[in-house]
């Protein structure tokens, strides 16, 4: 049977299998008789369309649970754009805001609800928080259509002793958090092997007038590539197997305190030290200053942002080979500049950053460059993303005099001399069809490549 004709065999067989689901949904189909009335009570529900790609949002939850709203692909056929921020607490929680903006026969309306969540919460709390406030911001719209009278209201009463009025927090901790961790992994096959493992320890206290931030850290990197040399050339050749492996030790702590002056100033000061076999560091230590100022009240951090942040301190610098400027010990000031723009809107998102940095004794050295992602709804089913960064490199003070090997280049065991550095990304993407978004259907999901599932395996 020829190719052509098969693949029009099983096209014929998909638009009938489609068609005939098509029809146990409820929609319409050629052949129906005239005039029959299609149920039009959820058609004529709530339209909402979800923008929140922060963690603890389960799209598929979400759509599961409020069925009493259609969900819309496009945020153009939405009577409500519901966007979900969210930012990391002083306590390692997440603070979410949740915001309904009103399109549409509802535009103008615009309604927020903000929660907070602790540090250990599992994904399930997370979600489930977000639920219950998109429920609380749509529900009263929603009661106003077609589906109003099968809505029903709950509520979880307080614990019994419990007093309804807020308390002031008492906290043990005085707010510090701390984190210890440990991790590691192996991945390799018979002629390369990877080993790597890293910790990390971590005190934080977050208030409104205070941040202060101690870290320390350490990695170790192992790859071992094994491959064939030539021994003895001739007519009966041999080969002799070797084995490259390159290790890479990376450590470091830093201390970070900043007071907040008001609603757009803050200031603050740094400390890091840090080694780096990658860098040709022994000890890195750079103390630093610094003040900021956002355009826009901090609070809205999480939906827009206009900042600018300048530093200026010292740095001293313990090289572990002699560097291509015969030193082996150098202190020198510098300062730098960062101009952040920040956005999460309707229309979609932006994050660009210029930055620079400079040596106050050595103009000539320097590092300038910008970094940026942009994710806009250009149109109806319409969008186009691009992230990227470019910057130009002249402060590379510590790189080795002696060289490296091809195979050391190869295997990126230091860093190598550049003039400048790039990486760039983009997409356009371009949606049609059906313009509700509302059914989940999780079968087949390994094959399908969407969908969650549970797996057991002994």
């Amino acid at each position: 049977m020829p190719f052509r004709t098969t693949i029009c065999r099983l096209m014929l067989l998909l638009s009938m299998v489609t068609g005939g689901a098509a029809a146990q949904d409820g929609t319409p189909t050629p052949g129906a008789k005239p005039g029959a009335k299609p149920d039009t009570t959820q058609n004529a529900a709530l339209r909402a369309y979800l923008d929140c790609d922060v963690m603890g949002c389960d799209r598929e939850f979400l759509v599961t649970e409020m069925t009493w709203v259609n969900w819309m692909r496009d945020r153009l056929d939405a009577d409500f754009h519901v966007l979900v921020t969210s930012q990391r607490t002083g306590s390692g929680g997440r603070h979410f805001t949740v915001v309904a903006l009103g399109q549409r026969a509802f535009a103008g309306k615009a309604d927020t609800l903000e929660f907070n969540t602790d540090p250990n919460d599992s994904e399930d709390v997370l979600r489930r928080g977000i639920l219950r406030v998109m429920g609380q911001l749509l529900v009263p719209h929603a009661a106003r259509g077609p589906l109003g009278s099968r809505l029903s209201i709950s509520y979880a009463a307080p614990a019994a002793g419990a007093s309804g009025a807020p308390t002031a927090a008492r906290d043990k901790w005085n707010f510090w958090t701390y984190s210890i961790s440990g991790n590691g992994f192996l991945n390799g096959e018979s002629r390369q092997s990877f080993t790597n493992g890293w910790t990390d320890l971590s005190a934080n206290r977050t208030t409104e007038a205070w941040k202060i931030q101690l870290s320390a850290s350490s990695s170790y990197n192992e790859s071992k590539f094994t491959y064939d040399t030539l021994a003895v050339a001739g007519v009966d050749s041999s080969y002799l197997p070797v084995t490259f492996t390159t290790i890479q030790r990376n450590a470091g702590a830093s201390a970070l305190a900043v007071k907040s002056l008001n609603d757009h100033w803050s200031a603050g000061s740094r400390v890091t030290f840090s080694k780096s076999d990658f860098e040709n560091t022994d000890l890195d230590q750079h103390l630093s200053a610094a003040v900021e100022w956002d355009y826009y009240p901090y609070k809205e951090f999480a939906r827009r942002k206009l900042s600018v942040l300048y530093t200026v301190g010292l740095r001293d610098l313990n090289y572990t080979q002699v560097t291509i400027y015969g030193k082996t010990r150098e202190t020198r000031p510098v300062h730098s500049i960062d101009a952040t723009y920040g956005a999460k809107q309707k229309w979609g998102s932006a994050n660009i950053t210029l930055s620079g940095s400079q040596y106050l004794d050595g103009l000539k050295y320097y590092n300038a460059g910008i970094f940026g992602s942009v994710d806009v709804r250009l149109g109806r089913g319409l969008s186009f993303d691009m992230s990227g960064s470019l910057s130009r490199v002249r402060d590379q003070l510590a790189l080795p005099a002696s060289g490296l090997s091809p195979v050391e280049v190869v295997a990126r065991q230091q860093a190598l001399a550049t003039n400048y550095r790039y990486f760039a990304f983009f997409g356009l993407r371009y949606q049609f069809g059906s313009i509700f978004n509302s059914v989940v259907n999780p079968r087949f999901g390994n094959l399908s490549g969407g969908g969650r599932g549970m797996m057991i395996s002994m």
